[in-house]
């Protein structure tokens, strides 16, 4: 498909082997190799409409922080985005009316059931250049979290997905594209199915379609094997829905107003055990520092993924506010925003460390390890925590809001411990003690401004068990 070819690879050092599949834990994801996987995502909704060049420069931009995953709409609809429902190229992703006259595209229908398109009638030309995207992705070693259907939030009109469209098409036309796009790619192992999309009150008919679109996409083909996820209404986990929580088995946690703790610990309490990771949260320059979509994402964002990495282990997804539409030009000078640098920086500190062993304060077996200071899981000043179950380590956020000392109970180290603080908006470690013992409380006092000005820190302990890091 003429799509351009980086000269890099992912910035983790080796490609990932896929297929992914869950830990002996249950809690995150391992490749073939049985190299565990952080979810370390973009949200890059419209990149379906990217020209070539413009994929080469955001898919360049994305490896260079550390990026390996993306979640993004296989069909557009959103008129906010990069010229809904086409690619690049001008192709509309289907070629018939329900009527069964020609669809030009146009998403403003008179009569919806015989105006919408047939999602029997897919366009090879717009679904080959999916093909070379998602193989694209692969390449790079980035897994792909894929809309085959967004059907939107609820606003009046839902114009923002495609929820009245996959009414009209009904139960047997959304079965019989469920299983088309199953069997279409039941060899690109490195996809994930998204299910849902802003939504989750269903009325009887909608329930209905989504219902048998979702039997088509698990029955068609090898899916059965893929992981699935879902986007629901904000405040949920995928799990929570009533009707098709069932079919999640990748369980994203879901806030648009920031309570990211909340229900990230939710997810990664869940039982049976699924990886758990933070789907979405208030974007970077979405708030007063940007596009002001969202009151909620007052600088610095950064914070909402450290506390959902920490409250879930898996990963997270993070986006910006002016880049995920894609749309006009402006998207590009936003790439390189504090935010951008801000995850670049998270997403090496993951890396350095065995982010897999890591288990939650008060979760999984884990004892509280934040005693004093700590705050409640939906305070702005909550500090978010977890260790590793052999007393080797443990990493406590500190957000901007938090005033006084952090009481750590030391009784979950292993052995002496050093105490370093983590500098989020430069990467700079700091030692804060060492030799302390591994015995009872202790009050670690917070420094005053990081490198950008803020008063957010990152605790890292280890102790002679693991022999520092």
């Amino acid at each position: 498909m003429g799509l351009g070819l980086l000269t890099g690879t992912s910035s983790s050092g080796a490609e990932p082997v896929f297929p992914l599949h869950p830990s002996a834990s249950g809690r995150y994801l391992v490749d073939q190799a049985g190299v565990p996987f952080p979810i370390l995502g973009r949200s890059s909704w419209f990149i379906a409409g990217l020209s070539d060049k413009d994929l080469d420069l955001y898919m360049g931009d994305s490896l260079k922080r550390g990026f390996d995953a993306m979640e993004f709409i296989l069909i557009t609809h959103d008129p906010r985005g990069r010229h809904p429902p086409f690619n690049d190229k001008g192709d509309a992703p289907f070629l018939r009316r329900l009527d069964g006259k020609s669809w030009d595209g146009s998403l403003r229908y008179r009569d919806i059931k015989a105006e919408a398109p047939d999602f029997t009638s897919p366009n090879e030309a717009y679904w080959k250049r999916m093909d070379a995207l998602l193989a694209y992705a692969a390449a790079k070693g980035v897994l792909a979290l894929a809309f085959p259907v967004y059907v939107g939030y609820q606003a009046p009109g839902e114009e923002q997905g495609w929820m009245n469209e996959l009414a009209a098409n009904g139960p047997a036309r959304m079965r019989a594209y469920g299983t088309w796009v199953a069997d279409r790619y039941k060899n690109q192992l490195n996809i994930v199915w998204m299910l849902g999309g802003d939504h989750s009150n269903f009325n009887p008919e909608q329930s209905a379609t989504e219902a048998a679109f979702i039997d088509g996409l698990t029955r068609g083909g090898a899916d059965t094997e893929k992981f699935r996820s879902a986007e629901w209404a904000s405040e949920s986990i995928g799990t929570d829905h009533p009707t098709f929580g069932r079919f999640i088995t990748l369980n994203g946690a879901y806030s648009f107003g920031g309570y990211v703790v909340d229900h990230g610990r939710r997810a990664y309490a869940r039982q049976p055990v699924l990886p758990a990771y933070l789907l979405e949260e208030p974007y970077d320059e979405e708030g007063p520092d940007g596009n002001k979509v969202n009151p909620w994402a007052v600088p610095p964002v950064r914070r909402h993924e450290w506390w959902g990495w920490l409250s879930t282990v898996g990963g997270y997804m993070a986006g910006n506010g002016y880049v995920w539409p894609f749309a006009g030009d402006t998207w590009r000078g936003h790439l390189d925003s504090q935010g951008a640098r801000d995850l670049a920086r998270l997403n090496e500190f993951i890396r350095s460390i065995p982010w897999f062993d890591l288990v939650p304060s008060g979760l999984g077996g884990m004892r509280t390890l934040v005693t004093a200071g700590g705050s409640a899981e939906r305070a702005p000043d909550y500090v978010a925590a977890a260790a590793t179950p052999d007393g080797g380590l443990l990493v406590a956020y500190v957000p901007p809001a938090h005033n006084g000392p952090v009481q750590v109970d030391l009784t979950a180290m292993g052995g002496k411990v050093r105490a370093r603080w983590f500098d989020p908006t430069s990467g700079a470690y700091s030692e804060a003690a060492e030799g302390l013992p591994n015995s009872g409380p202790y009050q670690f006092m917070v420094p005053w401004r990081n490198s950008a000005g803020d008063t957010d820190w990152v605790l890292v302990l280890d102790s002679a068990k693991r022999g520092g890091s």
